[in-house]
């Protein structure tokens, strides 16, 4: 294990990380549910490689990272003082997907496996003879987050409801929530992005249910705007995104490099801050809305500056630097690919 390497990443650096192949990753993320001297994070290198995760820390317009390597076939347990000054939320980056298995403890509670669902509409199903249940929410929106949770009995007859709001990025809030009756599940719906741990107590043993993203959020797309996928030309890519056009030229012009492949046309664009009722992250397992979205396309070029360069994922995970760069995208790699329907875009559901 090698945990040497301590970066500070802000608006300065940004060109350094996008300018970085743009590879897909996985990013996984804690909520602040324990003290870091209580917390323990296991991470199990699941390959015959040796593999690499970043702890990820944010203050503010910053993010400070530790990279820990990890053998083949091994795990290392890093405790939460080594990279957490306070009870904070956080989150664990792997270079490749599907390579790690990541967990984290508090003295006294069960093992959790750490997810990558960021979907705003969640569910947490639970066992019978529970009334009780403790919830941690991550807030993964740059700004304030409203949230509602309904509970339910194993007839889906709502039994009651709260309404909360996380007010800032990676802030989290966390709730003892006892019901008058048993429940069967917990629903969580945010405007924006978050990240969500439940435990629920049964016969004196706490346990845990993990979120589950049972459908794709529908977003309100505007179905006089026509809509295309701009992902990479691998066999199966990872990530993709949508743009949202209006002027009859750029439609047409996006159109032809969908039957001309060979024109390779970056797409250069300004983005803003919020999903624009249409961008989402279409080849993701949970489908969740981007917290960004293109309000403009430039051009379709055949170069651009490396500054822009980047991909979907790494512009929401860096998203903060990038609206304080000027907002600005030229992903390299990625080509228009595919026109969406209206259907498409509001349900997550691509046609085959």
């Amino acid at each position: 294990m090698d945990f040497s390497i301590k970066t500070t990443l802000g608006i300065s650096s940004l060109v350094l990380c996008t300018h970085l192949p743009a590879k897909a990753s996985d990013v996984v993320y804690a909520p602040a549910f324990c003290a870091p001297e209580h917390l323990t994070l296991v991470v199990t290198n699941k390959t015959s490689e040796p593999q690499r995760v970043w702890t990820q820390v944010r203050f503010e317009d910053e993010i400070q990272e530790m990279h820990h390597d990890i053998e083949p076939k091994s795990k290392v347990s890093l405790r939460g003082s080594e990279f957490l000054a306070t009870k904070m939320g956080f989150s664990l980056k792997s270079w490749n997907k599907n390579t790690l298995q990541i967990t984290a403890s508090c003295e006294n509670s069960p093992s959790i496996p750490l997810s990558d669902l960021t979907s705003s509409q969640v569910s947490h199903w639970l066992p019978s003879s529970v009334k009780t249940v403790k919830i941690h929410l991550l807030n993964l929106f740059l700004k304030s987050n409203k949230v509602k949770l309904k509970a339910f009995s194993r007839a889906s007859v709502l039994i009651e409801e709260k309404e909360l709001t996380l007010e800032k990025y990676y802030d989290t809030s966390s709730l003892k929530w006892t019901l008058p009756s048993e429940i069967a599940r917990i629903e969580i719906e945010g405007q924006e992005r978050l990240n969500s741990v439940l435990f629920y107590d049964q016969q004196g043993e706490e346990k845990i249910s993990p979120a589950l993203a049972l459908k794709p959020v529908s977003l309100p797309a505007d179905a006089k705007k026509t809509y295309f996928l701009v992902s990479t030309k691998e066999s199966r890519p990872d990530e993709a995104f949508v743009i949202a056009l209006e002027d009859t030229q750029m439609i047409a012009t996006a159109r032809e490099q969908i039957r001309n492949p060979q024109l390779e046309k970056i797409v250069v664009a300004g983005i803003e801050l919020g999903h624009g009722g249409f961008n989402r992250a279409f080849l993701a397992r949970d489908k969740s809305p981007y917290s960004w979205s293109v309000n403009r396309v430039d051009a379709f070029a055949d170069f651009a500056h490396i500054d822009c360069d980047g991909s979907p994922d790494l512009t929401e995970e860096r998203l903060l630097q990038k609206m304080n760069e000027g907002g600005r995208i030229c992903f390299w790699r990625y080509r228009v690919v595919k026109e969406l329907t209206f259907q498409e875009v509001s349900s997550g559901k691509l046609k085959p």
